[in-house]
């Protein structure tokens, strides 16, 4: 019986001999018992351990008898080998899309320049307009408001008058338009007398103005005269002045004196026209003065229309140090 056995024992081995594992692995509590008390069956303890790595594994695992049986009891685990990771996709997505057919970006365009405009040129001031001279001669020293009178001819009893501003270049500009005045009866002189009516020739200051009427608006000193403002005419030491006296004055209330508020439509304006000739003078003229005319000669004076010489009072003024010059042409 005792061969019998074995030789089953070794057919059995014999035929589950790729499974050796499997039979000695029956139940651990039985198989324990056969090894003890059956001499024909190995321990497990000479049942030769294989080493499985497991994928990914840091240490190898020893199968013995007893875990080889649950292993070989479960399926197999199906290992999924992962895909080799691919170089150049890092490459791909790390390089920018590019696009052969695409034109090259253009070059930033330069910054654009402003020319500066040139400079103006300095303004150049206008030369100062010049004038041209005076129809007569005589005097202007000082004088940036001139008054000419002229006529053509000495015993001519009418003139020309005009007036005239000294231009800022030289020269005179006239003022206004030129006036019909009417002169002495006995023309022009250069020898004036209280003996004649003729119009003294020369360069004459203007530095007094008076009326019978208010002031028009002149820049000159101006009285308006009444009952008591004289010219004297007779010799002495009052010739050829103003005096305001009404009694006691030491001068004849009459003639050769003028009594300057009577003589009208005359003496309503007028300019004294300062000649030379002083209280020594006598008898080399007296009264000459710019004044209204009556439309014919006159005593020695100048008379032109009372409109015309408003305008020229209002035109004279002592900064301007005004001159009359009188004269033939």
């Amino acid at each position: 019986m005792g061969a019998v056995r074995v030789l089953s024992s070794c057919a059995a081995l014999a035929a589950v001999a790729g499974c050796a594992v499997v039979a000695l692995g029956m139940s651990g509590a039985n198989s324990g018992q056969a090894a003890a008390s059956d001499p024909f069956v190995m321990p497990p303890a000479t049942i030769p351990s294989y080493p499985m790595t497991a994928p990914g594994a840091a240490s190898p695992v020893a199968v013995t008898a007893s875990t080889a049986v649950a292993t070989s009891a479960q399926p197999a685990p199906t290992t999924v080998r992962a895909a080799a990771p691919d170089p150049t996709a890092t490459k791909r997505a790390a390089a920018p899309k590019t696009s052969t057919s695409a034109a090259p970006p253009a070059p930033p365009a330069p910054p654009r320049t402003i020319a500066a405009a040139a400079p103006a040129p300095p303004r150049t001031a206008p030369a100062p307009q010049r004038g041209g001279a005076l129809p007569v001669g005589g005097s202007t020293s000082g004088a940036n408001r001139v008054i000419t009178v002229v006529a053509g001819s000495y015993g001519s009893t009418t003139a020309t008058l005009q007036a005239w501003d000294r231009a800022p270049g030289g020269g005179w500009i006239k003022h206004g338009a030129a006036l019909l005045a009417h002169v002495g009866s006995q023309g022009l002189t250069t020898a004036p007398s209280e003996s004649r009516s003729a119009t003294p020739i020369g360069s004459f200051t203007l530095t007094q103005a008076f009326g019978a009427l208010s002031n028009p608006g002149t820049g000159l000193p101006y009285f308006r005269t009444d009952g008591a403002d004289w010219w004297i005419s007779q010799s002495g030491p009052l010739y050829n002045t103003h005096q305001h006296c009404s009694s006691g004055c030491g001068f004849a209330q009459g003639p050769p004196n003028e009594h300057l508020v009577t003589e009208t439509p005359y003496y309503n304006y007028a300019v004294v026209i300062n000649t030379p000739s002083g209280s020594t003078a006598y008898p080399h003229g007296s009264a000459f003065f710019l004044h209204v005319t009556d439309g014919g000669p006159t005593a020695g004076c100048v008379a032109i229309p009372q409109g015309s010489l408003v305008s020229i009072m209002q035109w004279l003024t002592p900064a301007t140090h005004p001159r009359i010059l009188i004269g033939v042409a």
